[in-house]
């Protein structure tokens, strides 16, 4: 009965330092991806390129203030990139600055009409604003573009245009 304790105790005692590596080596590794990144953006906020991959990678590990940090020092050089701005548009969502999710979906539009992402994220930051009459023809005009959306959007927007 005293060895299943004994076992338990010992199992934490070996096994809490190596979760702490499993972070250490988590952490490093993120750093490793994002550390040459941040250096080229820092030294040139022109190279969209990269600093798209910034802020995918801060995204993705749920730091959007820093991913919003990276889109805004090179957002005057993506004036013309639509994926920059409708990923902006994503981010500032997240960020729950709706208005302003808005507007960059529609600067996304402005250059890529036909692509349905954009309409969809464009009603839901509508959605977020309270606007819903305009979220709904988003959703409308995003179904119309079936053919630039994954299934998961196109459920989505044939579920929120009625």
């Amino acid at each position: 009965m005293l060895l299943r304790p004994l076992l338990i105790l010992l199992a934490y005692t070996l096994l809490a330092p190596l979760s702490g590596l499993a972070a250490t080596t988590e952490g490093k590794a993120f750093a490793d991806l994002t550390a040459p990144l941040e250096i080229v953006v820092d030294r040139d906020p022109s190279r969209i390129a990269a600093a798209k991959r910034l802020a995918r990678l801060y995204a993705e590990s749920g730091q959007w203030d820093a991913a919003l940090r990276v889109l805004e020092r090179s957002a005057p050089h993506a004036q013309k990139d639509a994926e920059y701005q409708g990923f902006a548009g994503t981010v500032l969502r997240q960020l729950k600055r709706a208005p302003e999710a808005a507007e960059a979906y529609r600067r996304a539009i402005t250059l890529k009409p036909d692509d349905g992402r954009w309409w969809v994220g464009l009603g839901l930051a509508l959605e977020d604003a309270g606007r819903r009459k305009e979220a709904k023809q988003a959703f409308i005009a995003a179904h119309e573009r079936e053919q630039t959306l994954p299934p998961a959007l196109l459920k989505l927007a044939e579920k929120r245009r009625h």
